[in-house]
């Protein structure tokens, strides 16, 4: 892995820049205004990663697990609108193909941008979004029409037209209530990337997303990253906001409730295919986490 932070370069000194993708998160397209069309990027959605600038993802299909900060939750089958703010760590696992759009733009060239009332109500939605904030249905349907206009193959037909549809959508979403928002990490990262070991976190994150299933064991991970335990979980817990075992946890608990929604599979194989080798671990663990047994879940998914 070469990455340890994802390099966002907005083209051609826009503001903004449209991203989509149709089957693999991985392998996304972005809209070059010069040359308007899209344009195929490698993405790093699929890896641990934060970024400097805002961004909003529509998520249109697929499912698996989503980490957004210290939240590892599954991924529904089904639209789903999330706003995520600077250097936010993020990560979409899906399971299979999936589909969908962001939206990532610089808050600074953007507040530059507009008259003073305005940039007040953008910096308050901006700050709100330092949390990563989830946006019910119909919110998130109102905001749709202007992402799929962003992203469809007739855009940038104008770089004016375009630029107004970035403000309808900045303004759609800056009128939702707060009530009406769900706050996603209960805590917030700031946008700085100089600090320490981040290069290190994001393969433990990946290893881990990539090994739940399995036995998981600190000291393999340690080894992997060439740390001292002590260092490893001061740093593990900055940039995750989790400690090490729960991070395990929380992410073999989120594979569980998509088998259990997804699935007939029972409880006892869930577990062992989530990576519980103890049942009685895997409920006790899953009640702490969803305040509910497992049995209960599946019953009102």
């Amino acid at each position: 892995m070469s990455i340890n932070h994802e390099s966002i370069e907005n083209l051609h000194d826009e503001c903004f820049r449209v991203l989509r993708w149709y089957q693999d998160v991985n392998a996304v397209e972005v809209y070059d205004t010069q040359r308007e069309c899209f344009v195929g990027l490698q993405g790093v959605g699929s890896q641990w990663h934060r970024h400097p600038e805002i961004e909003i993802t529509l998520v249109t299909s697929g499912s698996g697990i989503r980490v957004i900060g210290d939240e590892s939750i599954t991924i529904p089958n089904s639209e789903s609108l999330v706003v995520l703010g600077r250097g936010l760590p993020h990560y979409w696992k899906f399971n299979g193909k999936s589909s969908g759009v962001s939206v990532q733009f610089s808050d600074i060239r953007l507040l530059g941008l507009l008259p003073e009332q305005s940039r007040v109500e953008a910096k308050e939605f901006i700050d709100r979004a330092s949390f990563g904030l989830e946006f019910a249905n119909s919110d998130r349907d109102n905001a749709m029409a202007v992402l799929q206009q962003l992203s469809g193959d007739t855009a940038g037909e104008s770089h004016l037209e375009n630029f107004g549809l970035f403000l309808q959508l900045i303004g759609k979403l800056v009128q939702v209530p707060v009530d009406a928002t769900r706050r996603i990490s209960s805590m917030s990262f700031d946008g700085s990337f100089n600090e320490d070991n981040y290069f290190e976190m994001q393969i433990a994150v990946d290893w881990i997303m990539s090994n739940y299933q399995s036995e998981i064991r600190l000291i393999d991970v340690l080894e992997l990253v060439k740390m001292s335990k002590t260092s490893f979980s001061r740093h593990f817990g900055k940039f995750t906001g989790l400690s090490f075992s729960k991070f395990v946890n929380e992410t073999r608990i989120s594979n569980a409730c998509l088998l259990l929604h997804s699935t007939e599979y029972s409880i006892s194989e869930i577990a062992l295919d989530s990576g519980f080798s103890n049942l009685s671990n895997f409920n006790r663990l899953f009640r702490q986490s969803k305040g509910i047994a497992p049995s209960q879940y599946r019953a009102g998914s």
